[in-house]
């Protein structure tokens, strides 16, 4: 056993059904039954979108391999029977949804959230926690890499290895992308930044001293605004492209973002486009939420359960004056 109070790893498994492969390893459960729950909204999209219903072959057993019963207490919480041992719960998680707030899983990439693919420990949701994100032979030839700012513990040059977090909260606030992404590097306010790019783009026509000017100009702007302390030490912004999408999600340290092909700034332009503008305009929406909602939020949304809505009157200040 890992010595982490919980520990989680997770393996791209099998491209061709989507399916990431899901193990927790429970150091001290609860000796008269342990509870364990899957989120059921996602912070900063705020839905109710219950991840559970993509759970697969869910199934619990002792340290020693001895299979014990679990049973549903509704929709998103289990219960395991009693044991007076080191637990391992063993699950598939269905990643089929092209979006910045849950799982994709195919070939070409992997992506997501941990509310989306860890369960929560009830009673334990404040143990320190680590993950094994790990390497498969389709990883390895094809050569992908891990992007995140999940804190590493050991990881290989690829970035597949050993990550850490303070607690469940921290643990989801770090989005995975892994694949052969397009990488840029630069910084702002002596931060470094990253930006990665995962889809069909014509790389060799992207703008790329275009972008970084202009990436570097707002985040410089939004961190003059806030002034020091800066609230991050990086920052990564984890781009998919497609045909026509657009969205993005806040983290702690990094945002998801969504975006159309048409979207980014290519050589030939004679000056920045509408659909560039609309993209530069997402990025410097999520990143001015480093401050508003990350780190700027009512006392309800800190550290909630991810079980029941949590209510306000403030999304208006959240997405309006954001």
């Amino acid at each position: 056993m890992n010595k982490a109070a919980i520990h989680y790893q997770l393996t791209p498994e099998n491209p061709h059904s989507h399916l990431f492969s899901v193990q927790c390893q429970i150091q001290s459960p609860n000796p008269k039954g342990q509870e364990i729950s899957m989120a059921t909204w996602i912070p900063g999209s705020y839905l109710i979108r219950d991840f559970s219903k993509h759970i697969i072959n869910l199934r619990v057993k002792t340290i020693d391999g001895q299979s014990l019963t679990i049973s549903p207490i509704d929709k998103s919480r289990w219960l395991i029977e009693p044991c007076n041992s080191a637990l391992v719960i063993d699950y598939q998680v269905y990643a089929w949804d092209l979006s910045v707030r849950g799982a994709h899983f195919d070939t070409t990439h992997g992506f997501f959230n941990g509310t989306s693919v860890f369960l929560a420990i009830e009673g334990q949701r404040g143990q320190p926690c680590d993950v094994l994100i790990e390497a498969t032979s389709h990883s390895r030839e094809e050569g992908w890499q891990v992007a995140t700012t999940l804190p590493t513990l050991s990881v290989d040059s690829n970035g597949f290895g050993h990550y850490q977090a303070t607690d469940y909260w921290d643990l989801i606030e770090y989005p995975v992308e892994m694949g052969c992404f397009h990488r840029l590097k630069f910084n702002a306010a002596g931060i470094p930044h990253e930006m990665v790019l995962t889809g069909r783009i014509n790389f060799e026509q992207l703008d790329e001293a275009q972008l970084i000017a202009d990436l570097t100009q707002i985040c410089e702007t939004e961190l003059a605004l806030f002034e020091k302390p800066y609230p991050i030490d990086r920052y990564l912004f984890q781009v998919t492209v497609t045909e026509k999408d657009y969205g993005g999600l806040e983290h702690v340290n990094s945002t998801a973002l969504i975006c159309a092909r048409d979207d980014l700034p290519y050589r030939q332009d004679e000056k920045r486009t509408a659909g560039y503008i609309r993209f530069l305009e997402l990025c410097s929406h999520e990143y001015f939420h480093l401050w508003n909602v990350k780190r700027i939020q009512p006392k309800v949304y800190q550290r909630p359960s991810l079980l029941e809505p949590v209510y306000t009157n403030q999304l208006w200040w959240f997405e309006g004056i954001t």
